[in-house]
């Protein structure tokens, strides 16, 4: 029983190994060179300063020092839609749908590299309390934050790999 789980697993290890799988995600020093080199533009309003917040940290986790070669815009832009009704016409769960277009570009010659949107759409409950519906818009704004930033992240990695 025991070879035939170890023939398994080389047989599995050989198959990953030669196939050419990489992470994304690994320590690739070119591609971690080039996030290292993204400068974040500031953008607009709290959530803009949620969503810049969490890029640079997720972009230079370490806050190294690096010489800026690109420039990253964003710009977001949100929109709430009603989606459950009550008797008497006010609404019980509402959409939060976020934007975000954004562009990578390069600093010396101001050439358009990436151009892309991310996007995210979330729920909440309208309760009678103002308040607990207030602290669930915001949850929601946030994880939505979060979503965008993540595709933002690996669509930048993508990038950097393939180029």
């Amino acid at each position: 029983m025991k070879k035939v789980r170890l023939f398994f697993c080389f047989i599995v290890f050989y198959i990953f190994t030669s196939c050419g799988y990489e992470p994304i995600y690994s320590k690739n020093p070119n591609t971690n060179k080039e996030l290292l080199s993204i400068s974040v533009q500031n953008i607009k309003n709290r959530p803009g300063q949620i969503l810049r917040n969490t890029l640079l940290n997720k972009l230079n986790p370490e806050r190294e020092r690096v010489i800026t070669k690109y420039r990253l815009i964003v710009e977001i832009s949100e929109s709430k839609s009603s989606l459950a009704y009550r008797k008497d016409k006010s609404a019980t769960r509402t959409d939060l749908k976020v934007n975000a277009n954004y562009l990578l570009k390069d600093i010396k010659n101001g050439e358009i590299l990436l151009k892309q949107e991310a996007k995210s759409i979330s729920s909440f409950d309208v309760v009678e309390s103002v308040y607990a519906t207030l602290i669930a818009e915001k949850d929601v704004r946030e994880k939505n934050l979060k979503v965008i930033s993540n595709d933002i992240y690996t669509n930048l990695v993508l990038f950097f790999r393939n180029k």
